[in-house]
C-alpha cells in the first residue's frame, strides 16, 4: 500500500529550516540533522556511471534514473535542476514517517502552521518512535490519526534531492511516477494550496509515467501494461473510497447524539470493509489494494486520498479542453493560471465552465 499511496510522495517543504510557534526548535534541529544525515555523502550519478567498480544492475538503476529525469524536462516541461543526479545507499527502505490527524466526526484535517509554506496536514519524522508519540498526543486530543512511511518528498530546489537505494526495488512505472511527480513540485508550488499542488503533482506524475513507459518500451510490453493495471486498480480503488466517504457523511451530517454518531462510524465502516472483500477484490488486476483489511481505516485515512486526487477529474478535462491530453502544454498553462489571482481550482472550474 505504501508505494502506491505514496510514490506520488508528500513535500515536507523543509519545515526544520523555519522557526515557528507551532514548529519546536527541537523538532527544527533534530528533523535538520537528519535530512543531512541521509542526503550527505551522496554519490554523483555520472561519475558513478563512468566507473567500472560500479555494479552493471545498479548501473542500469541509475541510467534509468537519467531518462526519467530527461523525460521529464523535454516531455513534459518540468524544472530542470540537480535534483535526481545523486545516489544514496540507506540501511531502511523508506525515508521519513509521516503524522495526519482528522476530526473523528468529520473529514476535516489538523494542519501544523510552517513560516513561508503556511499550513500543511502533515508533519515528517525520521524517527518513528517521535512519529508515534505525536500521534498519541493528537490521539489523546480525540482525532482520528495515521502514521505512514514515505518514500520520497520534494525540497523544492533548496537541497539537491537524491535517490535511494531502497528505489531500486521499484518497477519503472513507480520509479518515474515518483520521480516526475517530485519535479512537478519543483516546477510549480503554491503556498496555501496543498491539496492542488499534490493534485496536479499526481496527475501528472502517473500520466507523465505512463507516457515514458510508452516511449521507452512501448504500449505492447510488460512495462506499459502493468502500469495501466496499476492505474485500473487505483481508480477502481478510489470509487470505493468515494463511496465510503460519502456514506460517512451522511453519518456525519445526521442529528445523531454524539456516541450513536460513533458506533455508526464503526458500524458503516465494517460494513462497507465487507463489500470490499466481496465486490471489489475479485476485480483488481494487482495485490496493491489487497491488504486494505489491514490497515486502520478512518478519517485521517479516508482525508489521504481526498488530499492527492479529489479534483484530478478536472485537471484532466481542463488537460482535455485547453491542452489536447499534451502535458507540456498543461504545465505550461498552469503555470500561467498560477500567476493570476485566486485559488487554482476555482480557476480551472471557471475555464472549463465557460469552454464546455
Amino acid at each position: 500500500m505504501r508505494k502506491h499511496l505514496l510514490i506520488g510522495a508528500l513535500s515536507l517543504l523543509l519545515p526544520f529550516v523555519f522557526s515557528s510557534c507551532a514548529t519546536s526548535v527541537g523538532y527544527l534541529w533534530k528533523q535538520g540533522s537528519y535530512l543531512i544525515k541521509y542526503s550527505s555523502g551522496a554519490k554523483n550519478i555520472s561519475s558513478m556511471l563512468r566507473k567500472e567498480s560500479t555494479p552493471s544492475d545498479l548501473k542500469e538503476f541509475l541510467r534509468s534514473v537519467e531518462r526519467i529525469k530527461q523525460f521529464a524536462v523535454d516531455d513534459i516541461g518540468l524544472k530542470d535542476n540537480r535534483n535526481y543526479t545523486r545516489y544514496k545507499a540507506l540501511d531502511r527502505d523508506y525515508l521519513v514517517n509521516v503524522v495526519q490527524a482528522a476530526k473523528p466526526l468529520s473529514f476535516t484535517s489538523y494542519e501544523w502552521k510552517y513560516p513561508l509554506f503556511g499550513k500543511l496536514p502533515y508533519k515528517g519524522y525520521y524517527v518513528p518512535s517521535d512519529a508515534k508519540a505525536e500521534a498519541e498526543r493528537l490521539k489523546g486530543q480525540g482525532y482520528d490519526v495515521i502514521v505512514r512511511k514515505v518514500d520520497a518528498f520534494s525540497t523544492l530546489g533548496f537541497f539537491r534531492d537524491p535517490v535511494y537505494s531502497f528505489m531500486r526495488g521499484y518497477t519503472p512505472y513507480e520509479l518515474a511516477s515518483l520521480i516526475i511527480h517530485e519535479q512537478t513540485h519543483a516546477t510549480l508550488f503554491l503556498k496555501g494550496q496543498d491539496q492542488f499542488n499534490e493534485e496536479i503533482a499526481t496527475y501528472v506524475g502517473d500520466r507523465g509515467a505512463l507516457e515514458y513507459l510508452a516511449s521507452v518500451y512501448g504500449k505492447g510490453s510488460a512495462e506499459y501494461e502493468q502500469a495501466v493495471a496499476e492505474q485500473a486498480d487505483n481508480r477502481l480503488f478510489l470509487k470505493f473510497i468515494v463511496q465510503l466517504r460519502a456514506a460517512l457523511s451522511v453519518v456525519y451530517a445526521s442529528d445523531l447524539p454524539l456516541n450513536e454518531k460513533l458506533a455508526k462510524k464503526k458500524a458503516t465502516i465494517r460494513r462497507y470493509m465487507s463489500i470490499f472483500e466481496t465486490e471489489y477484490v475479485p476485480q483488481f488486476h494487482t495485490d496493491s489494494y489487497r491488504s486494505l483489511k489491514k490497515l486502520p481505516i478512518n478519517n485521517a485515512y479516508l482525508m489521504l486520498f481526498g488530499l492527492y486526487t479529489q479534483e484530478i477529474p478536472l485537471l484532466a478535462r481542463y488537460d482535455e479542453l485547453y491542452c489536447g491530453n499534451n502535458l507540456k502544454d498543461f504545465m505550461q498553462k498552469m503555470e500561467q493560471l498560477s500567476r493570476q489571482p485566486g485559488r487554482m481550482i476555482d480557476k480551472i472550474k471557471k475555464q472549463i465552465a465557460a469552454g464546455s
